[in-house]
């Protein structure tokens, strides 16, 4: 694992830095997975699409990190809430995960196009925030999610019935960039940087298994 800190504030510099990885893997016509998420990193996934608009591109494939289920566009969709911000990739392949079915019909089809979009994909890059309680996607601690032995998974937690990509599926990234601001985490990235704590504790721990790993932090003790 290649493991990088770059201590910032500015959406900016996790934006700028991953439309280069995606271009560069692109002008090697290489087919580009990338996946985004809602919360706190939503900013960081508009400004994205914004770049890669000003630029020529084709093999692209969008999909989402995590979703909270329900009706389309409902207002609590992180699909939703990333078009209301302004995603916009006309050139791109844009898959969201709800589909107007039930949910464990929404979650069988998300698997099978995680399965299917794997496949095809030559480089596949994920954007990533972490929760205080050191969640990221949708897998929370202690959940039924962490050991799922599917690309998707599905459950209800007090607040949202979420879908998400599993811990088995983020291993099968080349790649992935983590926004996570805020003394309030200063915690769980600590946690992260110097522990191995067991994933069932902090499923933020998966994503030091991928291959390259950035982190954007305010965090002043990863300077």
């Amino acid at each position: 694992m290649n493991f990088t800190i770059n201590t910032t504030t500015k959406p900016q510099e996790a934006a700028n830095f991953i439309v280069l990885s995606i271009l560069n893997q692109l002008k090697l016509n290489k087919h580009v997975l990338f996946f985004v998420t809602g919360g706190s990193s939503i900013a960081i996934g508009v400004k994205v699409a914004e770049l890669l608009r000003r630029a020529w591109y084709q093999n692209l494939t969008v999909m989402l990190t995590d979703e909270r289920y329900g009706p389309l566009e409902h207002p609590d969709s992180n699909w939703h809430q990333l078009m209301e911000k302004g995603f916009s990739l006309p050139q791109a392949k844009l898959i969201p995960v709800l589909t107007g079915d039930n949910r464990v019909t929404t979650t069988k089809k998300f698997n099978a196009i995680l399965n299917q979009e794997f496949t095809v994909a030559e480089y596949k890059i994920g954007l990533f925030g972490v929760g205080v309680d050191g969640h990221t996607a949708g897998i929370l601690p202690e959940s039924p999610a962490v050991h799922s032995e599917d690309l998707a998974f599905s459950y209800n937690t007090p607040t949202f019935s979420r879908i998400t990509i599993t811990p088995k599926a983020i291993e099968k990234l080349d790649e992935a960039v983590v926004w996570i601001q805020g003394e309030e985490k200063w915690p769980v990235i600590k946690n992260l940087l110097k522990k191995n704590i067991e994933t069932i504790k902090q499923p933020a721990q998966i994503l030091k298994k991928v291959p390259l790993l950035t982190i954007f932090t305010d965090y002043p003790g990863s300077r």
